[in-house]
């Protein structure tokens, strides 16, 4: 039975968007995790490609972040800087979770907080996202560790910049 602590990454995760380099569309969800008990109460951010829906929810699509609770208030992401901690990657269930649901062996609960579909470019040590209202540029500061900063987007939808633009 697979479980969700740090699964490993296999190599091909390596050269596929959104964990390499590229533009696309990306499916991005927000969860609650609470009663994590080695890292404590967080937000995750899961992001997948939108393109290649995978066919197993169990497959580790799921590029995913941790995040500090303050990072979302109000249904969705609080404008402002942000660290966060890479994880491994995530099952493709989270993209799409629906209802809360206990993990295994104790690790806390995690509640679906936001589900949308969106753009994101890719770089080696950037990111950017653009979903609706909101969107969030990220810079790798160590091997693990990310700082975001979210913002909000006004009159609506935002698209993302070429991967030239920065």
């Amino acid at each position: 039975m697979p479980t969700d602590a740090h699964p490993p990454a296999g190599p091909a995760h390596a050269r596929e968007f959104p964990f390499a380099a590229g533009t696309g569309a990306v499916s991005v969800a927000f969860a609650a995790h609470r009663r994590a008990p080695v890292t404590g109460d967080h937000i995750d951010l899961f992001i997948g490609s939108a393109a290649t829906p995978p066919p197993d929810p169990d497959a580790r699509v799921a590029r995913t972040f941790r995040l500090a609770t303050s990072a979302f208030a109000e249904g969705a992401p609080f404008p402002g800087i942000v660290d966060a901690v890479e994880l491994e990657p995530h099952r493709a269930e989270y993209l799409s979770l629906e209802r809360p649901r206990e993990l295994s062996d104790g690790r806390g609960n995690v509640e679906p907080l936001r589900r949308e579909t969106g753009v994101a470019a890719v770089h080696d040590d950037r990111l950017e996202l653009h979903c609706g209202a909101w969107s969030a540029f990220a810079e790798r500061v160590d091997s693990a560790r990310w700082r975001f900063a979210f913002r909000l987007v006004e009159g609506g939808r935002s698209t993302c910049p070429s991967s030239s633009n920065r």
